[in-house]
């Protein structure tokens, strides 16, 4: 079931970004909204994400995998995330 995940992270370590990059790239499509946050288009649920994830965490960093109900939303984002979260994804 393809569905959108909200990936968080607090880094207290600098964390490899182009590995970062590789992981997220195994969702059908994401957009990074802001400078610790992901919306994610995926098959895969959170249990899969953290099992992706986890290896990049050092001491002290945080990361929240949740689901995503984009049907119930309300905020101020920049344009481009309205459009990348009102495309047709059928």
């Amino acid at each position: 079931m393809k569905q959108f995940l909200h990936i968080g992270f607090k880094w207290e370590n600098p964390t490899d970004s182009k590995k970062l990059k590789e992981i997220l790239d195994k969702a059908i499509d994401w957009i990074k909204y802001a400078p610790d946050c992901w919306i994610l288009w995926t098959s895969s649920d959170p249990d899969k994400w953290w099992a992706r994830l986890k290896p990049l965490l050092k001491e002290k960093d945080y990361v929240f995998i949740c689901k995503l109900d984009i049907n119930v939303r309300q905020g101020l984002l920049p344009e481009y995330v309205w459009e990348w979260i009102n495309k047709d994804r059928s």
